[in-house]
């Protein structure tokens, strides 16, 4: 994931907290934003900012979605689009993803809190929520991390009113992050193979290497595939001798669950030890709610 793009006020805070890493190109999109530059051909986005013109309703922005080539022209590779569906603009989601088709697309969705949106916010959501699935499985896009809102809070515990989005964008972005750099880097040693083909759909989230407790960052049903990524201090790596059993204990139980389970434990001068896990399904994630059947 060499380029970011966030769209919609929650896409580009994500996006801005991707941005301390100096490993990403940050692009974002959205209504208000200031980075046009004007030329004699007229007004360009500049510096990875683009203005969407303001408009009214999901439906509108769809359908006067601009022509984003110039704006990507310089983007190939692997991409991470992120977004949520609570916002009006993300009704141009999938006509800007059009003009990506060129890349690798993974796309970081962040459900909001379903409860407290109005009705014909919820009716968007769903839709986005299904289509983004169903592109997913069909290969259009390479995966579909999925992370909630209100899931990430309850593991992160009391959060104060300012600051509290803030809080709940470091935390996604970071995770996402730390595995993305543990795949381009070698291990101690690992596990880690090809994952199913046709398992893409996922979440990610932390683990508690004392007890094995995975707080998973979205509640993913019929996880398919399953891998740790133990962060582990390099004194303790020499010292501890009781580590990698545990390690291989919390692996093994998962794995008896039928789920196909790999770790990497990767050297770190940080004190503390940190586990992360990304989980995998082919299922297409219902929600009681909605009244959907599984693809």
């Amino acid at each position: 994931m060499d380029t970011i793009i966030g769209l919609g006020q929650a896409g580009c805070n994500i996006a801005d907290s991707f941005a301390i890493y100096k490993q990403y190109e940050i692009y974002k999109i959205d209504a208000g934003l200031e980075g046009l530059k004007e030329t004699s051909f007229g007004n360009f986005p500049q510096d990875g900012i683009y203005n969407m013109p303001k408009q009214n309703s999901p439906e509108v922005y769809e359908e006067h979605c601009p022509d984003m080539t110039y704006f990507f022209k310089d983007i190939k590779g692997e991409v991470l689009f992120v977004f949520g569906a609570s916002g009006d603009i993300s009704g141009a989601a999938l006509r800007i993803l059009e003009y990506l088709k060129h890349c690798d697309i993974n796309i970081l969705y962040v459900q909001p809190d379903l409860e407290l949106l109005p009705e014909r916010k919820k009716l968007q959501e769903k839709a986005t929520y299904y289509i983004l699935q169903e592109y997913t499985r069909s290969a259009i896009f390479k995966r579909l991390f999925l992370a909630s809102t209100p899931a990430v809070e309850e593991h992160l515990g009391s959060l104060p009113l300012v600051g509290y989005f803030d809080k709940i964008n470091e935390i996604i972005a970071s995770t996402l992050h730390m595995m993305n750099v543990y795949n381009h880097i070698d291990s101690v040693t690992d596990t880690f193979h090809e994952p199913y083909e046709t398992a893409r759909i996922s979440t990610f989230g932390l683990v508690d290497i004392d007890d094995g407790t995975i707080k998973t960052f979205f509640p993913l049903d019929k996880v398919r595939e399953m891998r740790y990524y133990y962060a582990i201090n390099n004194k303790h790596l020499e010292t501890d001798g009781d580590l990698f059993k545990k390690i291989k204990q919390q692996v093994k139980d998962k794995s008896k669950e039928g789920i196909k389970t790999s770790y990497g434990v990767y050297s770190t001068d940080y004190k503390e030890n940190y586990g992360y896990a990304m989980c995998h399904s082919s299922a297409i994630q219902t929600r009681e709610e909605d009244d959907v059947k599984p693809g």
